[in-house]
């Protein structure tokens, strides 16, 4: 029986290297494509992104609410008609794309971009409905499977991409490959989903229930709406209040961390495919005690990493941007403090208990936040309002969320969370942080100080922790069990 913890280990592996080479490529493609092409790449991300975002409605992480509910000929028919409501989802994104592709390119100071989005929005189809396939894989305990799948997908989606530029097919070559990609991302997946997931589908036409499930998942969508809206506007008013180089140092600064990427994100979806039948057998104490550990742990990654940037910020914005964006510094600071909120797992639970409508009762509220603070501090503070505002409203969700966590599971604070082990991560990282800043900058070149601060705070950070009790017999167990399996990987 595979452990959450190395199920969420299985996802957290696949996450971070979506996010390795997520973060390299862009380093790749600006010295293949002019600064023109970059940016039209740039965009035409943020519209598909926007797009399948909103527009598969949450039917994917509806999946794992709805997968192990009765009878059991639900199954096969929660298959069928996920697929065919993302398939048609994905038609009418890629209609409003194609359709809307001048509009989008004249919208973005880019009329050239109009043709070769409307190729692009082809792709678009494709993504949305097969997005759900990874999902029925976790939902299935087929950990290895979906871990297998997204890092395979990474590398031949990186290969697709590169491959025409390096051919000398240019931009265009590069368009044709991410529509190539997404076809052949759908056939495979799909093929699986249908055909290698050992599931009969015959009379699966008599359990359809589609309008019980866009009941769940609409919600979840609207919440992704309502987030974007929030932070186009949150940016917007500070793009049309400052000049272009201000906005460059503030998008700077703004740099995210993506610890909820890689860590949290991955936690969360084993959460919601494990914890739906604890909580429909009402064993609600054990759904407390699992959240619990999962936060734990999540806060000896989460909180070590938020006082080491903290503690070094000037350091890491001047190595990774260059002197000319030490102003940034201030506002990397400010929105550091988003990342303490990456150990919790909180909207994840009134899922569970199929309560979508909450998540984005609580969403709209933290937009209203965020929209009236980003105008007021804006006025009040100038620059730095707009971050200020982020950061506010985050804390102010989170407390909502608590607030009925709290309710749903009949439990407290102190119960839910595991204070004493936070404090103790707390009081070694600050220990550690002490040292780096004793033994600060030993050579001239920035990097390797970097690269040493890094590897002392590490050091001592562990060296702390195992002293003052931060690591339990099953962390230790589960750590052995990791680089058991890390270390043959990386030696064969």
């Amino acid at each position: 029986m595979i452990s959450l913890s190395d199920k969420a280990g299985f996802l957290i592996v696949a996450n971070f290297i979506k996010y390795a080479v997520g973060f390299v490529l862009p380093m790749v493609l600006v010295r293949l494509l002019s600064q023109s092409e970059y940016g039209t790449y740039q965009q035409m991300i943020l519209i598909s992104t926007a797009v399948i975002g909103i527009l598969s409605l949450g039917l994917p992480t509806s999946v794992y609410y709805f997968f192990n509910l009765p009878p059991p000929g639900r199954t096969p028919a929660l298959i069928v008609q996920t697929s065919l409501l993302l398939a048609i989802a994905g038609v009418v994104a890629t209609a409003a794309v194609y359709f809307g592709a001048t509009p989008l390119a004249d919208s973005m100071n880019n009329p050239s971009m109009a043709g070769l989005l409307k190729i692009y929005a082809l792709s678009i189809v494709f993504m949305i409905a097969s997005e759900h396939s990874v999902h029925f894989m976790i939902a299935q305990n087929r950990y290895h499977l979906a871990v297998g799948f997204e890092t395979a997908e990474t590398f031949v989606r990186v290969l697709v991409l590169l491959a025409p530029l390096w051919l000398g097919y240019g931009f265009a070559g590069l368009i044709a490959g991410i529509v190539l990609y997404a076809v052949a991302r759908f056939v495979v997946r799909t093929a699986y989903l249908f055909g290698s997931g050992g599931i009969s589908f015959a009379g699966w036409s008599g359990f359809l229930f589609p309008v019980e499930q866009l009941v769940y998942s609409v919600p979840i969508a609207l919440v992704s709406l309502t987030m974007l809206i929030g932070n186009t506007f949150n940016r917007g008013i500070l793009a049309s209040s400052f000049t272009p180089e201000h906005y460059a140092i503030y998008s700077v600064g703004a740099l995210e961390i993506p610890l909820d990427v890689i860590f949290q994100a991955s936690v969360a979806n084993v959460l919601r495919a494990s914890l739906p039948p604890l909580v429909r057998d009402g064993n609600l104490a054990e759904v407390v005690r699992i959240v619990r550990e999962a936060v734990r742990k999540l806060s000896i990654i989460v909180l070590p990493s938020f006082i080491f940037l903290l503690g070094h910020a000037h350091q890491f914005i001047t190595l990774m941007f260059t002197n000319h964006y030490e102003q940034s510094v201030p506002v990397f600071q400010i929105y550091l403090w988003l990342v303490p909120l990456h150990m919790f797992m909180l909207s994840p639970i009134p899922q569970i208990f199929g309560k979508t409508r909450l998540n984005l009762y609580i969403v709209l509220a933290m937009t209203a936040v965020l929209l009236l603070l980003s105008y007021a501090l804006l006025k009040w503070v100038g620059f730095y309002g707009p971050a200020l505002a982020v950061v506010a409203s985050q804390y102010f969700g989170v407390a909502v969320y608590f607030f009925f966590v709290l309710r749903l599971t009949h439990t407290t604070l102190r119960r839910l969370l595991p204070l004493p082990g936070m404090l103790r991560v707390v009081a070694a990282s600050l220990g550690a942080l002490v040292i780096t800043r004793i033994v600060a900058d030993p050579t001239t070149s920035a990097l390797l100080n970097f690269i040493l601060a890094a590897g002392v705070f590490s050091a001592v950070f562990f060296l702390l922790a195992a002293l003052i009790g931060v690591f339990t017999p099953d962390d230790r167990r589960l750590i052995r069990r990791w680089i058991s399996k890390v270390l043959p990987a990386c030696m064969g």
